[in-house]
């Protein structure tokens, strides 16, 4: 008890030290606080873990070393991506001191082609972002970590550290940059890089905490914060253009980062979930003048009701992931919190304004018994509703000494949308993975055998990785893949909107998502039981918007900027 009292106080402190120096507005929209019984049903949804047969070796772990400091127990990330353009995605795996390449061998198997690529570099990594940040038709990796950043650009298959070229070298030593995401801010053809920094951690600070005479990592607000970093793409160069696009001002402890056009004015908006500090939602308001567009940001997540929690206190904000969970149209925000803190679901109102909805949904109380970090909305069995996903694990290994019974191994939770705007806790029916206690962090999605089923990338930073096959009942779906012309190769930005009879089902291209990790590109529509033509709208980032009809279905598909219908 004295430990739990101990850990109340500290924390109840912590939020006091924000309430009154931040918190002078509470969110304008009231949330939803009447709690959704969640009972655990039985789902479609169900995953496999194949990575020991796929032939995933790659091990992270601490081999018994307690207690661990805030940097040890941080986690890594992970991605999907196709970087040898065969049309079959591969796997990275990021860690401490290499990452870890796997190609896609079309069998279910992957080889390890990690030097063979030239991926090298040794350091603290932490994250990815994923990218074709030059057009040239293949994905480029920025490696994320303390005191060192590698930007790899892929020439046909093989990457070269083109770090210094491009002006992304670690600020200082002690330099800790976490999530990244590549987004075109401006919308001029070109994918700019946000990068994420979490606190200042150097061998002169706290390295452990005692929690009733237990020694553990101690928790942010010990440490300075750092903050969030901007580049422009200026095609040989990234430039920092954090102060002049306005993006001074952030609150720091930067952990996970999603670009998107929550307000729908076709340019791309960031969301910065900060650990223990109020949260940052860009509103990018930059204006065309005389032709030329003129980038600005400005801070508008009091305002809009994404800054703080249902009772307007600062959360432990670690993954976020947008979509749109209800089918209104409007893309929503999922954001991972500490453990004892309901994960956070804002559901999008419109006119810039959004609700606390966590409880409303099903998924405030049954998410308060873990520590999320990795999220995904994406629609696992396909039937035209975005289904979630969160990675679980505490940041003390030591936790269960003095404050049981939570524990640093915690299961993955998963959670089916029922089609009425709720979810249902469905982990026990998705597979072994979802009962066996895993250290989670990354996470990442993708359709790796091409069945238009969406597979999943689970990091353990105390373990294997988790390569989760999605065996869940068949429905319809559609894939796309979109290629940029005037637009970002990509299409990263881009607003699909597929129309099915009445049903309408909005969706945005990004891989930046969930926590320190990238995702697919190519976006997997599930169709239920439809079996009849669609009609698919694409908004692209450079402005224009095509209509495609698309009389198939059950296969993916490649859609070029320019050869739809305006």
């Amino acid at each position: 008890m004295k430990a739990l009292k101990q850990i109340q106080g500290m924390t109840i402190l912590f939020l006091l030290i924000f309430v009154f120096a931040g918190c002078k507005n509470k969110p304008p929209v009231k949330p939803i606080r009447e709690p959704v019984p969640a009972v655990l049903v039985s789902s479609p949804v169900r995953f496999s873990d194949r990575a020991e047969q796929a032939g995933i070796h790659f091990r992270l772990g601490h081999k018994g070393k307690s207690p661990l400091t805030i940097l040890e127990t941080a986690g890594c990330g992970c991605a999907f991506l196709d970087y040898d353009s065969d049309g079959f995605l591969d796997i990275l795996l990021v860690g401490e001191p290499r990452c870890a390449l796997y190609r896609n061998r079309h069998d279910g198997t992957f080889e390890d082609v990690t030097d063979k690529v030239g991926l090298t570099a040794t350091g603290t990594f932490l994250g990815c972002a994923v990218a074709d940040y030059d057009n040239d038709g293949s994905p480029d990796i920025l490696l994320t970590g303390f005191g060192r950043n590698v930007l790899y650009h892929n020439k046909q298959g093989h990457f070269e550290d083109v770090t210094l070229q491009y002006g992304l070298q670690s600020r200082h030593p002690y330099d800790w940059a976490t999530s990244a995401t590549f987004t075109d801010l401006d919308n001029d053809g070109r994918l700019d890089l946000v990068v994420c920094h979490y606190v200042t951690f150097t061998p002169k600070t706290l390295r452990t905490c005692a929690y009733e005479g237990i020694q553990a990592a101690c928790p942010p607000f010990y440490y300075e914060p750092q903050t969030l970093t901007v580049f422009h793409n200026e095609g040989k160069r990234f430039r920092d253009v954090t102060v002049a696009w306005g993006f001074s001002g952030g609150h720091g402890n930067n952990l996970g980062v999603i670009a998107a056009d929550f307000n729908e004015d076709g340019k791309p908006d960031l969301y910065v979930a900060n650990d223990g500090t109020p949260a940052d939602l860009w509103q990018n308001d930059g204006k065309s003048v005389g032709g030329a567009f003129t980038p600005h940001f400005t801070n508008i997540a009091v305002q809009s009701g994404t800054a703080y929690d249902a009772d307007g206190a600062p959360q432990a904000g670690m993954g976020v992931d947008a979509g749109d969970y209800d089918g209104d149209g409007r893309l929503d925000l999922v954001v991972t919190t500490f453990q004892d803190q309901a994960k956070a679901v804002y559901h999008n109102e419109g006119e810039g304004q959004f609700r606390f909805n966590s409880f409303g949904v099903g998924v405030g109380a049954q998410t308060k018994t873990h520590l999320g970090f990795g999220v995904l909305l994406q629609d696992f069995d396909n039937d035209g509703w975005l289904d979630l996903m969160i990675a679980n694990g505490h940041v003390q290994d030591t936790i269960q000494r003095y404050h049981p019974p939570v524990t640093y191994a915690q299961t993955p939770q998963c959670f089916w949308n029922k089609g009425d705007g709720t979810f249902a806790e469905v982990s026990s029916s998705c597979g072994p993975a979802f009962s066996t206690p895993i250290v989670g962090r990354g996470l990442a999605s993708g359709d790796y055998d091409n069945d238009g089923k969406v597979d999943v990338l689970m990091v353990d930073i105390e373990g294997k990785p988790l390569l989760l096959h999605n065996e869940s009942l068949s429905n319809h779906w559609l894939g796309i893949k979109l290629m940029g012309k005037k637009s970002n190769r990509d299409g990263i930005g881009a607003r699909l909107t597929l129309e099915a009879g009445s049903r309408r089902i909005v969706q945005e291209v990004r891989t930046g998502r969930s926590y320190l990790s990238a995702c697919d590109p190519r976006t997997i529509f599930g169709l239920g039981a439809w079996n009849r033509p669609v009609s698919l709208k694409v908004h692209w980032p450079a402005g224009q918007t095509e209509r495609f009809d698309l009389p198939n279905l059950d296969r993916w598909l490649t859609l070029q900027e320019g050869s739809g219908k305006p």
